[in-house]
Order: C-alpha cells, then structure tokens, then sequence
C-alpha cells in the first residue's frame, strides 16, 4: 500500500477551535480539539471544512490554510500525528515550544524517555508514551523548539 502524507496548517480561527486557542484546545496523545490520531482523511476534511488546501510535492502530499505553528501528518490516509512548531499551543500539563527540559522532565516525571536528536548533536527528543500514543518535544539542549503528538513511531522522524 502506498503510503500517503499529509500536512495541514489549522488558524488560530477556524472552526474546529473558535476565535483563539484556549486551555481547553490543548494537544493531548491522541488528538487536539475534535481531531483524533487515527482519523480518516474524508472525516478529516468534514471537520476542518473548505479551508483545507492540498498541494502534492515530492515528499508527499501537504495541505495548509494558516497557522504556521501546527500541523497534521497523515499515513496511509488516516491522521497519525500533531506537529507543533510554537505559538500559544500547549500540550496536556502544560508543555509548549519554550519550555526549558528541566519544565518537561516535572511535569511528566518518569515518564519521560530521552532520545538523541536526530539533526542536533546537542539536543534531546524527550518523549512521553502514553497507553497508545505518545507525545515528543525536540529540544537544542535545553530549551524545546518543537513538539509532536501521535503514533509512536511517526514521532522520531
């Protein structure tokens, strides 16, 4: 089976949010608002409405309509991860891009994982397995400068 990719930017102002992100649109394992990790393209489509553009390119098939800080991976036509690159998003416990390793570490206690960077020699990807899923913050060492929610396995790459 092919597999599909899909990146998709959501604005602080479209539907499925309402007029600004609040605590209540936090980034959970599985999912942030009405999107769930493992949800299929056509209902995808049905909640984030006309807005979503697709453009394929040669490293898959990306779509945006706004916000340039979160993002949507899709494989094989199902939702399998949230990417975070800053703004005012934060995750379940209050992790968001900004927050130091040390702020990670205590808010996830021994839950936390710490994994090599894959790009940065001196940073981490602190990642927190859930039951199914798993949250991951990338960081330069100290500080992170990105997060990802979803399927375990989409979240090293």
């Amino acid at each position: 089976m092919t597999r599909r990719l899909l990146f998709a930017m959501l604005p602080l102002a479209s539907p499925l949010f309402g007029a600004a992100a609040t605590p209540r649109h936090r980034i959970r394992y599985d999912g942030v608002g009405r999107l769930r990790i493992g949800m299929e393209e056509p209902e995808l489509r049905k909640q984030l409405g006309p807005a979503l553009r697709i453009e394929a390119r040669d490293s898959g098939v990306y779509a945006g309509w706004g916000d340039p800080y979160l993002g949507l991976l899709l494989v094989d036509g199902k939702l399998a991860r949230i990417d975070v690159s800053g703004g005012r998003w934060r995750t379940v416990g209050g992790g968001r891009v900004g927050s130091l390793e040390a702020e990670i570490r205590e808010i996830f206690k021994n839950r936390v994982q710490v994994k090599p960077h894959t790009y940065d020699p001196r940073g981490h990807v602190l990642m927190v397995p859930g039951k199914v899923h798993a949250l991951a913050f990338e960081t330069d060492g100290d500080i992170v400068t990105a997060l990802r929610a979803g399927v375990r396995e989409t979240l090293l790459g």
